[in-house]
């Protein structure tokens, strides 16, 4: 080849090949960039202090949830463990209730949330079939956001429920756990009432819907569902699908925050999301923007 025309075609060359390594370089920085904010908010913030929590002991929880995250098979993060840690550790003592998970796979996220409710006091409720998915009759999943598709096996995701007991007494406490096996359309029927808060991880429609149908009524007022399927629109849908609420819950879809792309723990995506009952709006609970118009502010003139 002529040099001249080398010379011509090295800078393209470079481009072509050094780019997409630049680019993934700089997303893993951005990554752990968001992630050491998250973490560090966590650590040095006031969670938990109502429970008698110090700076110390918040450390320590991240530490725990990064052995488990290295010790047991997960499909969550240290960070989103942070992220549900956080929101535990804010509901005030005085609001009764358990905390429920469901979808639990080899308990990575039971181990670190049964060190959490041991904290804050309260049981945490197991639910899996402890068998995997059940059939959905493989229908495709696609996730728009992220770009992604595939399907599911019945099966996937099995965890047996000795192995994750096992997992949580090795690495959590697994004296504040109840177990709730079998599939959810017929297992979640006797759970205990109120429940302050709950994390889904379970994939499927129609399982979502199940725990919906049984979580919902027995949480508090302000109580929270996380969900660990926020780029699966299919599922996310469900929260927004009036008719099935009043249907199946009598009130309204409570809609999702995190539809399609999660919330921000990551510069490409996050599979975190959640909704929180409100039954009714007190804007006393609630701040004030700037830039918005409020008619009980004296003197505030709306512009035209």
């Amino acid at each position: 080849m002529n040099h001249k025309l080398k010379n011509l075609l090295r800078p393209i060359y470079r481009s072509v090949v050094t780019l997409p390594l630049v680019r993934q370089a700089l997303d893993r920085q951005i990554a752990q960039s968001l992630e050491a904010y998250i973490v560090r908010d966590f650590v040095t913030g006031s969670y938990g202090e109502a429970y008698g929590v110090n700076k110390r002991g918040r450390l320590k929880l991240v530490e725990c949830f990064e052995r488990n995250n290295q010790e047991i098979q997960s499909g969550t993060s240290r960070v989103i463990h942070t992220v549900l840690a956080r929101e535990i550790l804010s509901i005030p003592p005085h609001v009764k209730g358990d905390v429920i998970e469901c979808g639990v796979w080899k308990g990575a996220s039971t181990a670190s949330l049964s060190l959490v409710c041991r904290i804050v006091r309260r049981r945490l409720l197991v639910c899996d079939s402890f068998e995997g998915l059940p059939d959905d009759g493989l229908k495709p999943h696609v996730a728009p956001h992220f770009g992604i598709y595939g399907y599911y096996r019945p099966g996937m995701f099995c965890g047996r429920l000795e192995e994750v007991r096992g997992n949580v007494r090795a690495f959590g406490d697994l004296e504040m756990c109840d177990f709730v096996p079998g599939f959810f359309s017929s297992s979640l029927y006797s759970l205990p009432s109120p429940l302050v808060f709950a994390f889904l991880d379970v994939d499927l429609v129609g399982s979502t819907q199940d725990c919906l149908r049984h979580i919902w009524p027995r949480l508090v007022e302000g109580g929270t569902i996380y969900t660990d399927d926020a780029g699966d629109m299919d599922v996310v849908r469900v929260f927004f699908d009036e008719l099935w609420w009043q249907q199946n819950l009598k009130c309204s879809a409570p809609g999702y925050v995190g539809s399609g792309c999660g919330l921000p723990l990551n510069p490409r995506y996050s599979s975190l999301g959640y909704t929180r009952r409100r039954s009714h709006f007190r804007s006393s609970e609630w701040q004030k923007a700037a830039h918005l118009y409020y008619p009980d502010i004296p003197n505030e003139v709306p512009e035209s």
